[in-house]
This record gives structure tokens, sequence and C-alpha cells, in this order.
């Protein structure tokens, strides 16, 4: 292919059209020296943002006051600031105390406990019973005298869909509604404390019955009568 120079032809000659040598010179720029309106703005507004433009100069031939290029910053109020808390009170229709005449009522939780007495379980041996709580609960504390798996339900029928499942298996996912907690004590003291377990009877109607499951988890060792206590904060009566 011939140099560029070769293929070069002036514009009137019609061959390859395009390509003509390059005749028009740079636009010169203004010395920083001279003052005065630059005329390489390309508008004749003053501009209200800082952009290319306004970086150059934009007076008018050193006169003072000169046109600001960049707005002023936008002034915040001195002085102190306000802090808005947001309270809220939980207020029931069931009443424990109340104040004065025609005002709202305020419930006030208390603690319960429920207690349960085990038969002596031959290695892994099950026992299923039954115990009075609430309808809706919160669990706070569960208690045993020996090493035992304790098992809650909202209903007997989940109760009796997961008999067939061993210590320490998962659980499956058609139980999992059902099931309130699993707790498997391995080790003294027998003690489980629970921060965020919600638990509630599944009957129809509900009722304040829930469904528990004892488990000797050892395949060894046979455990002796005894009695789990289980500490929790009714929510619906």
């Amino acid at each position: 292919m011939p140099p560029l120079s070769k293929m070069i032809r002036p514009a009137d000659s019609g061959a390859l059209p395009g390509f003509e040598p390059a005749t028009q010179q740079p636009v010169p720029i203004m010395p920083e020296s001279i003052l005065g309106a630059n005329r390489y703005l390309r508008t004749s507004l003053p501009p209200f943002n800082a952009g290319p433009d306004t970086l150059r100069q934009f007076n008018e031939n050193g006169k003072t006051p000169t046109k600001r290029v960049i707005p002023l910053p936008i002034q915040t109020q001195a002085g102190g600031t306000t802090t808005i808390n947001n309270n809220t009170t939980v207020i029931s229709t069931g009443s424990t105390s109340s104040s004065g005449s025609g005002g709202s009522t305020v419930t006030k939780l208390s603690a319960a406990t429920a207690i349960l007495s085990i038969p002596s379980l031959l290695p892994g041996a099950t026992f299923i019973s039954t115990i009075i709580m609430a309808k809706s609960f919160q669990l706070l504390q569960l208690q045993a005298s020996q090493a035992v798996e304790v098992r809650l339900y909202g209903d007997s029928a989940t109760q009796n869909a997961d008999l067939v499942r061993i210590t320490d298996a998962p659980v499956p996912f058609q139980v999992v509604p059902g099931l309130i907690t699993d707790i498997v004590f391995d080790s003294a003291p027998y003690l489980w404390n629970w921060q965020d377990r919600i638990g509630a009877n599944a009957d129809s109607p509900q009722s304040t019955t829930i469904y528990v499951t004892i488990i000797n988890p050892s395949q060894v060792t046979a455990l002796l009568a005894s009695q789990i206590t289980i500490q929790y904060l009714p929510l619906e009566s």
C-alpha cells in the first residue's frame, strides 16, 4: 500500500474524496495576561455551577466586583439541634390494672411455670404427653433433672409424625411448622435459656394444651423417673 502522502489529492481533483491536506490553523489560545471576557465560553450567560467553562477567566476587563462563577454555599442555621424520639406504647384491651375512670388499661405480664413428670425410660425410649401452658407464649427457661431430649409441639399430628426421628437427626420439612423447640441435654447443668422462642397451640379451636415428647438420647443408659420444669411468659390466656 502506498504511503499517505501519495494518496492525498486536492479536494477539487475528485480523487479519494475525504482526503485533503490540513490547511486550517489551530485556534490560538488567549494569553493569560490579557484581561476581559473569555471569548471561548460556550454560552453568553453567566454559569450557575462549576464546569469546564467556569474554570476559565470570567471577569470583565479586570473590573471589580466581578461576576461570581461559582454560587455561594448554602448557609446552615447556627444553633442547637432538635432530636425527636419516637416512643411506642402498647395498650391491651385485657387488663390487670387500670388508671382513672374510663381510661385505657395496660396489661402487665408475669412469668409462669409448668412441670411435667417423666417415668423411667430405657435407652432410646420415648415418652409422649401433654402439658397445660397458654394459647400463645414466649419460652424463657427449661430445666431437667437428668440428660433427656425435650420436644414441644403445637399439635398432636405433628408430634406423631415426628416420633420416628432419632436424636440429632434433621427435622423433616413437614414437621418444621408444628415443632416449637427441640432441646437435647447431654451434660450438667441441664438448663437452657431461650431469648427469642415463641410458641402457640395450633389446634382448632385453639386451647392451652402443648404436646411434649421426652426421649432418652442414650443408647446404653436407662433414665430414672424425673421431671422437667418449663418457665414461660403467657402472651394469650
